[in-house]
């Protein structure tokens, strides 16, 4: 399947991936959920708090470069198309979605405003990940590769622990 490339500078909403409106917008949540007036104070005068934030975000983005540099992709996740080779080692032995679960950190980071927040949005963003994203892409990679990722699969769980 070809995938359509526009003209630079020619960009448009629907061709962001749907896991990153999953995971921005569960991070978006979570930081309204959070932000109370301390929180807001605290962002306003950018003290530590947004450092932290910052930081983990930052992290995300150098996590996910180091991932798709294994696996030899871009960073733009609509130029994947369709899988050409099983990536399993590295990372992918300790989960199937390294990069999903990178965007844990960010996440996370909410709970130095709030740990309920952090965590609902945790939850969120693993059950909207799991059921409207992942699964999608295991029944590709199952259709693709067939009894050698069912092996993997069966090996290595799709988070961390999970």
């Amino acid at each position: 399947m070809a995938v359509h490339r526009p003209k630079y500078g020619a960009f448009k909403f629907n061709q962001i991936c749907p896991s990153s409106w999953v995971s921005w917008g569960c991070y978006g949540l979570g930081m309204v959920i959070a932000m109370t007036p301390a929180a807001a104070a605290d962002l306003a005068t950018a003290s530590t708090g947004l450092a932290f934030l910052a930081t983990a975000i930052a992290l995300f983005f150098v996590s996910a470069s180091m991932v798709q540099r294994h696996m030899r992709l871009s960073l733009l996740s609509s130029s994947y198309g369709q899988p050409r080779t099983l990536t399993t080692g590295g990372v992918f032995g300790y989960t199937r979605n390294p990069i999903y679960v990178a965007f844990l950190l960010p996440l996370l980071s909410i709970g130095y405003y709030s740990v309920p927040a952090a965590l609902a949005a945790s939850v969120l963003y693993l059950g909207l990940m799991t059921t409207f994203i992942i699964r999608g892409e295991e029944a590709i990679l199952k259709r693709t590769f067939g009894a050698p990722y069912e092996a993997y699969a069966a090996a290595t769980p799709r988070w961390l622990f999970f």
